[in-house]
C-alpha cells in the first residue's frame, strides 16, 4: 500500500530534491550549484526546499549520504580493490567529490547537533569497522599479511582517499585510484 498523507508527500519531496541536487552538483560542482537552483528543479521555493531538510548543509549533507548508498564498497578481489574502484568512479564526478571534501573538511568545526558533524562522526567509524572486517577476511585468505593491524589499515585507506581527493581536485592529473592501488600493493607485500 502507498503512503498517504502529509509525512508521505514529504519523504517523497525529499527523495526528489535530493536527486535533482545530485545530479545538478555531479553536472555544475559544488560552486556551481545554489540551493534556489535545486528548489528550481524540484518546482519549490528555496525556503520551501530548506523546510523539508532544515538547512542548506542539511541539505547537503543528506545529497552525501545518498551518494553513499549509491556508491560499491566491495571488489570482485576483495575490499582493498573495491575501495579503488570506489575512488576511480568518484574521479568522474568532481562536484560530489568537492562537496565531500568540504562538508567532511568543515565537520569537525561543526556544531556537535548539526546534521553534517553527526553524518561524519558516524560515518568514519563505521567506514573503519566495515574496511577492518575486510581486511581481516583477506588476512584469514593470505592476501594481506596476519601481523598487520586491521583497524590501523583501514583508518590509513580512507586517510589516504579523502587526501588523495583533495589533491586529485586540485591537480586532476592526480591518478588517485593508482595511488590507493599502490597503497593497497604495499600493504600486501
Amino acid at each position: 500500500m502507498a503512503g498517504r498523507g502529509p509525512y508521505a508527500k514529504t519523504a517523497a519531496t525529499r527523495e526528489q530534491a535530493l536527486d535533482a541536487a545530485l545530479r545538478i552538483i555531479a553536472e555544475r560542482g559544488l560552486s556551481g550549484t545554489t540551493v534556489q537552483e535545486i528548489a528550481d528543479a524540484v518546482g519549490m521555493t528555496k525556503a520551501g526546499l530548506l523546510y523539508h531538510f532544515g538547512s542548506r548543509e542539511a541539505l547537503l549533507t543528506a545529497v552525501l549520504a545518498r551518494r553513499e548508498g549509491i556508491e560499491v564498497l566491495g571488489g570482485e578481489h576483495g575490499v582493498l580493490d573495491g575501495f579503488v574502484a570506489a575512488l576511480r568512479a568518484n574521479t568522474s564526478v568532481p562536484g560530489l567529490v568537492a562537496l565531500y571534501s568540504v562538508l567532511a573538511g568543515s565537520a569537525g568545526s561543526a556544531d556537535a547537533d548539526s546534521e553534517q558533524r553527526r553524518y561524519f562522526a558516524a560515518r568514519y567509524p563505521l567506514l573503519r569497522r566495515v574496511l577492518a572486517a575486510e581486511i581481516e577476511r583477506e588476512q584469514r585468505a593470505g592476501g594481506i599479511p596476519a601481523e598487520r593491524d586491521p583497524a590501523a589499515l583501514a583508518s590509513l585507506f580512507i586517510a589516504a582517499a579523502d587526501g588523495l581527493q583533495n589533491q586529485w581536485l586540485l591537480d586532476p592529473d592526480i591518478d588517485v585510484a593508482a595511488h590507493l592501488e599502490l597503497l593497497a600493493d604495499l600493504v600486501r607485500t
